[in-house]
């Protein structure tokens, strides 16, 4: 349960998340900025692709027993979702 305070790891995990998906904000990078509004650019690029086309773990969903028949395996017990899928904005995964 959530205690709805802030908390540092919060914090720290969506540095990192963000850091990793941002080659500009990776730490020792020979990525650099050539201008001001390069990073900006990339960070909503990533913000972008974060939300509307990668799958995200946590948000899956398993299939009904209906769907899952002993003759036919599944190559995949679960449905990927992205944060929109979850939220009811979109019904499909965008592609890039």
């Amino acid at each position: 349960m959530l205690s709805g305070r802030l908390n540092t790891a919060f914090v720290e995990r969506v540095n990192l998340t963000i850091r990793q998906g941002v080659a500009l904000l990776v730490r020792r990078t020979w990525g650099t900025a050539q201008t001001v509004r390069a990073p900006r650019l990339h960070l909503l690029w990533w913000q972008g692709y974060y939300h509307f086309v990668r799958p995200h773990q946590a948000l899956r969903q398993e299939y009904p027993q209906s769907l899952l028949h002993r003759d036919q395996q599944r190559p995949n017990r679960y449905r990927e979702r992205i944060p929109t899928m979850a939220a009811g904005l979109t019904e499909h995964r965008w592609m890039v």
